[in-house]
């Protein structure tokens, strides 16, 4: 991952430390997230998980998340290939119908040509493509001013 991202439509210093798998030895830190359902699990469990946040894959199904929303500071959608739309469904969801106020952070073969319509859903930091040149890509928010779909 790139020591740099973009946050609010401005390159910053990469802030979250995304865990594909939890390792056996992981503890609670802030500005991490983990997979939703180790991150379910271990809330369940009682577990202490201040300043963690959770990784969402296309397939999961969101809704259990519903209820944790005021305790997630940040859910990291992964797009693991350019054409896979489903987290941008997810964004929608969370932002726009259940009113989560944290971070939505996309992360995986995001490219430049995405990044408005990812906005557009809510989602409002970035880990790019490998290889992306992070100064080009915020043109890609300023590219159109007028869109055909509506907004609420």
């Amino acid at each position: 991952m790139s020591e740099h991202m973009i946050l609010d439509r401005r390159i910053a210093p990469a802030r979250w430390s995304l865990y594909a798998g939890l390792p056996s030895d992981w503890t609670a830190s802030d500005d991490t997230a983990i997979p939703m359902q180790d991150w379910l699990r271990l809330a369940d469990a009682g577990e202490r998980l201040a300043g963690v946040g959770l990784i969402v894959e296309g397939d999961d199904d969101i809704s259990p998340l519903r209820a944790h929303l005021d305790h997630l500071p940040v859910i990291a959608l992964h797009f693991p290939r350019f054409a896979d739309g489903r987290c941008y469904s997810h964004a929608r969801r969370l932002r726009a119908h259940w009113g989560y106020q944290g971070r939505l952070l996309a992360f995986g073969d995001v490219l430049r040509d995405q990044l408005l319509y990812m906005s557009r859903c809510g989602i409002d930091a970035f880990y790019m493509a490998p290889g992306s040149d992070l100064s080009a890509s915020l043109r890609a928010f300023s590219l159109y001013t007028e869109h055909y779909q509506y907004t609420e």
